[in-house]
């Protein structure tokens, strides 16, 4: 069966498939689309347009208005890369208020301040440099069974050191090598 594309004007032939499918969409009261081969527009006929094309009663170029063309399938949006999740950051500790028993009024004590811990050198001769890092400028010296104490620590994940004292550092661990143990 060939029917004439309301866009394009182009006869095109409906494949036996479609016909079939017509039929069924007819039987149900519903209209059918035909594509044209050509401009791929959506032809929408009624059940009586279809009979009429298929008994050659009509002149379809004079009786139908064109459909537009389909539209073009537009490309799917790219994804959008999601934000970054904020990173937690470490919990810091707010000092609480205290009431005065005698004056009824709120002050603030101020959190307690990490403790040094001891420390006590366990090889034969330790270096205190300026910085925790071997190249930084030796201070002072250290012998076995010297005592320190640790006002805190760092660490690269393969090397600990221990600050003793203002700009000086000393390793607690170095190259896998304990230098201090701490209690």
């Amino acid at each position: 069966m060939e029917i004439v594309c309301k866009t394009c004007k182009k006869p095109f032939n409906a494949h036996p498939g479609e016909i079939a499918s017509a039929a069924i969409d007819y039987t149900f009261g519903r209209k059918h689309t035909f594509i044209c081969d050509h401009c791929k527009a959506e032809n929408i006929l009624t059940k009586e347009e279809y009979e009429d094309i298929k008994e050659g009663k009509t002149d379809q170029q004079a009786s139908w208005k064109p459909v537009a063309p389909p539209p073009q399938a537009k490309p799917a949006p790219k994804p959008v890369a999601e934000a970054p999740k904020p990173v937690a950051k470490p919990a810091t500790v707010t000092p609480k208020p205290v009431v005065d028993a005698e004056s009824k009024r709120d002050i603030l004590k101020p959190a307690a301040a990490p403790q040094p811990k001891d420390g006590t050198v366990v090889v034969d001769s330790l270096r205190v440099r300026k910085d925790h890092n071997t190249s930084a400028e030796v201070v002072a010296g250290l012998a076995y069974g010297n005592k320190v104490k640790v006002l805190a620590t760092w660490t690269d994940g393969k090397n600990t050191w221990a600050q003793i004292g203002p700009d000086q550092w000393a390793a607690i661990e170095h190259n896998g090598k304990k230098m201090i143990e701490v209690a």
